[in-house]
Order: C-alpha cells, then structure tokens, then sequence
C-alpha cells in the first residue's frame, strides 16, 4: 500500500507564514482604497455661536452642516477621514483638516473661509460675528475658529433683558437696557428704525449694557420701534 506523503513540520510552519502574509497583503490592499473612499471616519464635536443679526448656513469643506439662528449656538457633529496624528502619544490621534464657512440667508453674503484643525473628542468654536462693511455693497459674516480642552461640555446659552420697553417724548433721548447671560455667551444687538441709533453694546460676550440714543420725532405721529437682543425684543415707544 502507498502512502501519501506529508509535509514536514518546518515546511508546515514556513506555508502557514506565506499563507499569513498573504492574508496581511490582500487586507492592506484593499483598506488603502476604502480609506479613500471616506469609509474609515471619526466623528468631530462642532459648536458654532451665530452673533450676526441673520440666521445664516454654516459649510465644512463647502458641505453644509446646517443652519444656526441670530444670537444662538448649536451643536454639530462632523464626520470626517482622519488624515493624521499628533506626535504627542498622549493627545489625541484622530486629526482632520477643515475649513469653514457661512453664508447669510437674509443677504445672500458668504464669508471668507477659516481652516481649522479638527480632534476627536475637542469641540472645535465657530464663531459668526458682523463684518464690518467697507464701502458699499452687502457686508458678510466673518468666521473664526477656536477649541477647547478634551472633554469639555458646549455651554448652552440663554438670554434675558432688564426691561421689556422704554417710551420718549416728542424730543428724544438716550436709554439703555442691560442683557443677562452667561460668560462665554455671544450676543448682538440691532434696531428696526433708523432713528434709534446704538450708540454702545452693539455686540458682546456675557452680560452687557446696550445704550441706544433717540432722535426728536419730527414726524407728527407717535411712532414705535424695537432692539433685537440675543432674540429678545425691546420695545421703544415714542410720542408725537
């Protein structure tokens, strides 16, 4: 009877390398081009405080993530393929590289793009402030980026007025209302009529003193107007 021959047990060892290596192969190979393709991604924590009069859309790489009102904050998670780490072993490793923009849906105006370096688990601040205007045209919102330790909570933000209105006479004058927040808050004021003038306050962070100055009515009806402050409304009566 003839026996099959079987494999010593070193060329059993070397066929079970070989056979390793070409499993470690053909799995490089194909994760190479799934990371391309976006399907390896960390998940980013992003906060973005709109301190401009309009709501306005926010954009990462020219995708938007959503869309933020006047004087509020909201969260966002953004999915991105990491495209390094820090050599800091104990940092951490997930790094994406973004740029961000927003767009005012009032005016139409889009800001300049800011770049920001992401990291899992650090909440990265985009902050939407007014431009300022330089001649004539629409002035857009200016973006800027910041971030915060790891692990560090998004403050929710709340806003409260001293008063609720203030009336003049026929001649005018100045008033002011104080907005109530938490530090670290955003906010902006603006005034629905052109003879409400602010004067100081227009915008800020944490509680603040918003003064206003009231042209003499002229127009021989007694008229009103309002402050939009941190999405609460001040009431401005004037008589005739």
């Amino acid at each position: 009877m003839t026996r099959l021959a079987t494999p010593s047990s070193t060329a059993h060892v070397v066929q079970r390398l070989r056979l390793r290596r070409c499993r470690l192969a053909a799995a490089l190979a194909l994760a190479v081009p799934l990371a391309g393709c976006g399907l390896f991604h960390s998940d980013f924590p992003i906060a973005v405080g709109n301190r401009t009069a309009n709501t306005v859309s926010v954009f990462a790489n020219g995708e938007r993530i959503g869309e933020v009102g006047s004087n509020l904050t909201a969260t966002f998670t953004l999915e991105e393929s990491p495209t390094g780490s820090r050599a800091n072993p104990n940092a951490p490793t997930a790094v994406a590289q973004v740029t961000f923009s927003a767009r005012d849906l009032t005016t139409g105006a889009l800001s300049a793009g800011a770049a920001a370096t992401l990291v899992i688990d650090v909440t990265t601040f985009v902050d939407v402030a007014p431009c300022v205007l330089i001649g004539d045209g629409l002035a857009p919102p200016c973006v800027s980026v910041s971030s915060t330790t790891t692990g560090s909570p998004v403050q929710a933000c709340s806003f409260s007025l001293s008063g609720s209105n203030q009336s003049f006479n026929t001649t005018g004058g100045t008033g002011s209302v104080t907005v109530n927040t938490s530090s670290g808050c955003p906010w902006s004021a603006t005034s629905s009529a052109s003879w409400v003038i602010l004067m100081s306050g227009a915008s800020g962070t944490g509680t603040g003193v918003i003064v206003f100055q009231v042209a003499p009515n002229t127009t021989g009806q007694a008229r009103t107007a309002s402050l939009s402050i941190g999405g609460q409304t001040f009431t401005i009566n004037q008589t005739a």
